[in-house]
């Protein structure tokens, strides 16, 4: 009889074969080395339930974790996304002329920008206003913000894809590596302790 005929002896020399590759994997992705940067990043997925109270209790994080879109916005006429601002964390905010909650939220957003902005994070403030940039930035000034970039979506293509087109303000937090940690619908005091306390547990 002829060993190599046989059904059995085929499976088991597949078998084998597969067991011999998964443990190659597997010790493979143990001793393979690590961006030492990359992951000593805070994680989308450290959700501290416990930062979730205050001005931050209606704060929901994503999970699975989600990453950033793909659709621009203009910055000073030029288009960019949220892409460019890899490597910091990031407090997505969609606001309107038209929205009373969005403009009472302002300041706050300010602040924390003064407080926060630097090469660590950044609060990327996005009008998702038809008016265009430049009334947007009119409003900007009345409410003496200072240190907001303006960020303009005038088509809504950006705030549809965020899913915010049709409820504002909305606030996006994303962490280093692009992820998004979660979302609050509504306005909230983004100078609070809770907010300021949410913001730092994900920055690099």
């Amino acid at each position: 009889m002829n060993i190599l005929k046989q059904p059995r002896f085929w499976l088991l020399v597949w078998g084998a074969a597969g067991a011999v590759f998964l443990l190659y994997v597997i010790v493979s992705a143990s001793v393979s080395p690590r961006d030492a940067a990359s992951s000593s990043l805070p994680s989308a997925l450290d959700h501290d339930r416990a930062l979730l109270v205050g001005e931050m209790e209606d704060f929901t994080y994503a999970f699975p974790p989600r990453g950033t879109p793909e659709i621009t916005f203009l910055h000073e006429g030029n288009s960019m996304s949220l892409n460019d601002f890899r490597g910091k964390a990031v407090l997505v905010n969609l606001w309107a002329t038209w929205c009373a909650p969005c403009l009472k939220e302002l300041p706050s957003l300010d602040g924390l920008q003064n407080v926060l902005g630097d090469e660590k994070f950044e609060v990327v403030a996005i009008a998702a206003d038809s008016r265009g940039p430049k009334v947007a930035q009119d409003y900007l000034d009345r409410l003496e913000i200072n240190h907001l970039k303006l960020y303009a979506d005038p088509n809504l293509q950006f705030a549809f894809a965020m899913g915010g087109a049709d409820v504002l303000p909305i606030s996006v937090l994303y962490d280093a590596k692009g992820q998004e940690v979660g979302r609050l619908i509504g306005e909230a005091d983004w100078q609070s302790p809770e907010a300021l306390a949410l913001v730092r547990s994900v920055l690099p």
